[in-house]
């Protein structure tokens, strides 16, 4: 299976649709890309495929392929390139870092960015990793690039969910205080996600925190996740 194979794939799966119905989710996900109707339950039919034969794969050749899906000029290529990364732990275990933000700074969009990050790296990952891990957050939060800004943030959300560990939470709030102030919505509702994700481990920490920055952060920031704590919703 090459990259022309899993293209074909995820094509014949595509559900056509009408260019002004293409036009409009193009306009919801922020994308530049072509959008060619390929749903969630026909995707994850083609990834179940995909996944398990790469898996057999050398990690170099995989990682190729890669390349290719997420240069793609079509949106359900790249956003498959990103839900198949996580499912191949061991390609990710031998990933550079410095690969992720190549490919993230040629995403537009909100759905681009979050199809690589948001259940990327686990927090046994990112702790394995936590030099290289810091690093990358440090250096996409002050790129000029908004995709990698929002990446900063949103590559935090997973690990952040499922454990309290101080290193992460510590990263985490200078990430948000660096971008706390921005006001595109790529960014504050970012910042909303993880404040969010943080909560749920750590609430009371992350309320005072919300307390001591109320009229600094985001107000969607601010609101979203005092209601997450007060009621366990959104």
């Amino acid at each position: 299976m090459n990259v022309t194979d899993i293209q074909k794939m995820i094509h014949n799966a595509s559900a056509p649709c009408k260019d002004i119905e293409a036009e409009w989710v193009q306009k919801y996900l922020g994308t530049k890309r072509k959008f060619i109707g390929l749903k969630s339950p026909d995707r994850n039919k083609v990834l179940n495929l995909v996944a398990h034969d790469l898996k057999k794969r050398e990690a170099a050749e995989v990682k190729a392929i890669l390349d290719q899906l997420f240069a793609s000029d079509i949106f359900d290529d790249y956003n498959f390139a990103g839900k198949l990364l996580t499912r191949l732990p061991q390609v990710r275990k031998s990933l550079k870092m410095s690969r992720i933000k190549s490919w993230l700074q040629n995403s537009n969009g909100w759905a681009e960015c979050d199809s690589i990050c948001q259940s990327l790296f686990d927090f046994k990952e990112v702790l394995e990793r936590w030099t290289e891990f810091e690093n990358i957050i440090n250096e996409c939060r002050i790129s000029k690039n908004i995709q990698l800004r929002r990446a900063s943030l949103v590559l935090q959300v997973k690990p952040n969910r499922n454990c309290a560990d101080p290193k992460l939470r510590h990263l985490a709030f200078e990430t948000i205080e660096k971008l706390k102030s921005e006001k595109d919505i790529l960014i504050t509702k970012a910042v909303s996600w993880l404040l969010r994700e943080m909560s749920r481990l750590s609430s009371h920490e992350v309320k005072e925190y919300l307390e001591r920055n109320k009229d600094s952060l985001p107000a969607i920031a601010y609101r979203e996740t005092m209601k997450k704590i007060e009621t366990g919703k959104k």
